[in-house]
């Protein structure tokens, strides 16, 4: 199984975490090989993340952040113009060319159960699978190029057949595309990615990226909120939260959701701790948040979360799609 992290050395801790997860979940698999774009991690912590991952007996192979406007052909203003993740655009590049599928993981991610069924998935010739993200595709067309009957996947997990990701020249697409909008493309790699590969998008089941929202909304707000088009059932979201593959702790304005961060509300940080104890990183990181910030949280949780929804409805679905648009 080739699985594919990126990092900087402010979050090689984070990416340590999720990578034991799996290892420990996934011990009855063989050659598991690790690709990491490597953004800048020391030596120091590239030599104790190695040592982890060689009690594992897995491999890994470090590779360095390429300059986005180099591998991409575009004058940005800043590296990271299209975002942190930008990497994972370029992975037909970045990869060898015998790596014909791979899993891309976000560094915040947890691993909670056994990976097989899903990498050796009959992926019926797609290009890409994935777990759906609550979008509103109507609200958001003018911003992802995409019809209502398109899968829009969340970036924090993907199966990617690279041999028809390079055959398809999905990258060449993505690189058009960018230089169109002049660098600037709403929710970066994500609508990058899904727009590239529209309708040939596999959808999984919710328990393959169970994000926060999940946790952090009940289900009928989370629908009056997003208004998201073709979703997944309530059965189908309550079965992945009860038995999750894959957890990514997004950011979330309701809830603390970074679990290595003191005084995170997630219900699964105590979890999420018992692998980074594991880690050469075991630490707690202290909550930086501003007055202002954690006033602000409180003020998010005095209101009734239905009427929250319908707010939150109103700035997401009504204001934000009719902003424009700039990468900073």
């Amino acid at each position: 199984m080739n699985v594919l992290y990126f990092s900087s050395d402010l979050f090689v801790g984070v990416l340590a975490t999720s990578a034991i997860s799996l290892l420990e979940n996934n011990r009855h698999m063989k050659n598991i090989h690790f690709y990491i774009v490597d953004d800048g991690i020391s030596q120091e912590n590239r030599d104790k993340l190695t040592e982890m991952l060689a009690k594992y007996e897995a491999e890994v192979t470090y590779i360095p952040a390429p300059d986005p406007s180099e591998i991409m052909g575009f004058p940005f203003e800043s590296r990271y113009q299209m975002g942190h993740s930008y990497p994972r655009m370029c992975i037909g590049e970045l990869l060898p060319e015998s790596v014909e599928r791979v899993l891309c993981l976000d560094s915040d991610t947890l691993v909670l159960g056994p990976l097989d069924e899903l990498w050796n998935l009959d992926m019926e010739g797609n290009i890409l699978a994935g777990v759906s993200d609550c979008m509103n595709l109507k609200a958001y067309r003018r911003q992802f190029r995409m019809e209502e009957n398109h899968i829009y996947c969340n970036a924090g997990m993907y199966l990617v057949d690279l041999k028809k990701w390079r055959e398809e020249k999905i990258f060449e697409a993505i690189c058009n595309r960018i230089r169109e909008q002049n660098g600037n493309v709403f929710f970066f790699e994500q609508t990058l990615m899904n727009w590239s590969c529209r309708g040939r998008i596999y959808r999984l089941e919710p328990k393959y990226n169970v994000y926060t929202l999940f946790f952090a909304f009940r289900y009928d707000n989370l629908l009056r909120w997003r208004k998201p088009t073709d979703f997944y059932t309530r059965e189908e979201v309550e079965a992945g939260v009860r038995n999750p593959v894959i957890i990514h702790f997004t950011r979330n304005f309701y809830m603390l959701s970074r679990p290595w961060v003191q005084g995170c509300d997630h219900p699964l940080t105590d979890t999420y701790m018992h692998y980074k104890r594991m880690t050469p990183w075991p630490e707690m990181s202290e909550d930086t948040r501003s007055s202002k910030a954690k006033a602000k949280y409180r003020f998010w949780h005095k209101l009734p979360q239905g009427m929250l929804a319908g707010l939150a409805n109103i700035a997401y679905n009504h204001i934000r799609p009719n902003m424009w648009w700039k990468n900073e």
